[in-house]
């Protein structure tokens, strides 16, 4: 799948360059996440190390496959860290993140409290069993992991209990960006029409079927960038992961001499992303 984005991506941008635009192609590991730490876990190794060796392997592959990018980095960086801080403090600023307490499923034989993937059961929608904590691939409803019967931790097998924590949560739901979205997605040629009507069965739904607050903190023990004045809070894998693409961006940028901020205020750039369509809902509704 991975290979199959890249390859799609280099084809446009190479189409584009034929064309005789000005095209920087960038992109980068996602690091980050539960699945990375216990990976490393089961590795005996870091999840720092894991990931520098992933990165240090990558080349390889890109080459193999004669892709055509400008620049690979890492969601693992000093630059990732930076702007999704710096992204996080500016919505807080705007009244668009608040904290609240919130019951979270634990798993007693781990030790942590576990994320949507680890997380089994019966959708709460459909009743389809063997489900994900965040959506049904049967139904395609959203949801809360705490909505599913008979769940199970897919780490131990063990039943996971309720434990109460402190999360952090972005204000999906605010008027400014549901007006946002809808804007947003109605601009001709930025989603393809499927994507688009996708989108719009979020953005015209109301109560359980509407736009929901983003849960986008993540307890110790995690594996990601940690929440400013927030000890042992990090931020969710998705807050971070589209960022990267600025970072890998942004890295990019200091090493060729561009001014990172100058280009992205240009009226004539634009960002262009392939993604898989298992990841819409991110890229259409949280990311923009």
């Amino acid at each position: 799948g991975h290979i199959m984005e890249y390859i799609q991506a280099d084809i446009w941008v190479r189409f584009q360059r034929m064309r005789g635009h000005e095209v920087h192609f960038v992109c980068a590991d996602d690091a980050h996440g539960a699945p990375i730490m216990l990976k490393a876990e089961a590795e005996g190794v870091t999840a720092e190390a894991l990931v520098a060796r992933i990165l240090a392997e990558r080349p390889q592959t890109l080459q193999g496959f004669h892709l055509s990018f400008d620049h690979w980095h890492s969601t693992h960086s000093s630059e990732n860290t930076e702007l999704s801080q710096d992204i996080f403090r500016r919505l807080r600023a705007a009244g668009l993140v608040y904290s609240r307490s919130v019951e979270q499923f634990y798993d007693p034989v781990k030790g942590m409290f576990l994320a949507d993937r680890y997380i089994k059961g019966e959708c709460p929608k459909c009743g389809a069993r063997e489900q994900f904590g965040d959506a049904c691939e049967s139904c395609g409803s959203v949801y809360s992991p705490t909505d599913l019967g008979n769940p199970y931790s897919t780490l131990s097998g063990a039943a996971p209990v309720l434990k109460s924590s402190e999360h952090f949560f972005f204000k999906l739901s605010d008027e400014r960006c549901r007006a946002f979205l809808r804007d947003w997605t109605e601009t001709p040629g930025r989603l393809q029409p499927q994507v688009a009507n996708k989108a719009w069965e979020w953005l015209s739904g109301e109560g359980d079927k509407g736009l929901a607050d983003w849960d986008i903190s993540r307890d110790a023990p995690y594996f990601g960038i940690p929440i400013p004045d927030a000890p042992g809070k990090f931020f969710y894998v998705w807050l971070d992961a589209p960022i990267g693409y600025l970072a890998s961006f942004k890295s990019y940028c200091a090493k060729t001499g561009l001014d990172f901020g100058a280009f992205l205020a240009r009226d004539d750039a634009e960002q262009i992303h392939f993604i898989g369509k298992d990841i819409i809902y991110f890229h259409t509704l949280f990311w923009p």
